[in-house]
């Protein structure tokens, strides 16, 4: 069994990395979106809004342009999550680990139900897998500091 103490100071570390991977991934997304990076995406966007017909050349420039224009609210979201983790590491209370298990409660349902209206999962995906990532440690960390 891993001691207390150590396991938080894993689980921030974690969080951590996955804040700094929203950060890259932010940065990275407006130049992955007009680059070949983007063609499984836009392969997934396809099957689900237009089946086996072409995609108009302005849908597909559309993709691009809202999936680059997505990439700063992602690296954002990152640098607040970052600050949440190292307020919630220093101050040694409940405060920042509530903000940004509120940050996910006000985003992943309403993004999980649009995306599954759509039938879009690979966002479903995504968003599970990003919510676990952050919601369980988060969560743990929050109820350590209720001891």
């Amino acid at each position: 069994m891993i001691p207390a103490a150590r396991l938080s100071k894993n689980l921030e570390r974690w969080l951590y990395i996955v804040a700094i991977g929203h950060i890259l991934l932010g940065f990275a997304l407006p130049v992955l979106a007009f680059s070949s990076g983007f063609d499984f995406y836009a392969g997934q966007l396809r099957d689900t809004f237009w089946g086996a017909a072409t995609v108009p050349a302005e849908a597909l420039a559309f993709q691009r342009w809202i999936v680059a224009l997505f990439g700063p609210t992602v690296a954002s979201w990152g640098i607040l999550m970052a600050y949440l983790v190292r307020a919630g590491v220093r101050s040694k209370e409940q405060w920042p680990w509530n903000g940004l298990l509120l940050s996910l409660i006000a985003w992943a349902p309403l993004d999980i139900a649009i995306s599954l209206l759509h039938g879009f999962w690979l966002h479903v995906a995504i968003d599970i897998v990003a919510v676990t990532l952050i919601a369980v440690p988060a969560l743990i960390l929050r109820m350590a500091r209720d001891n």
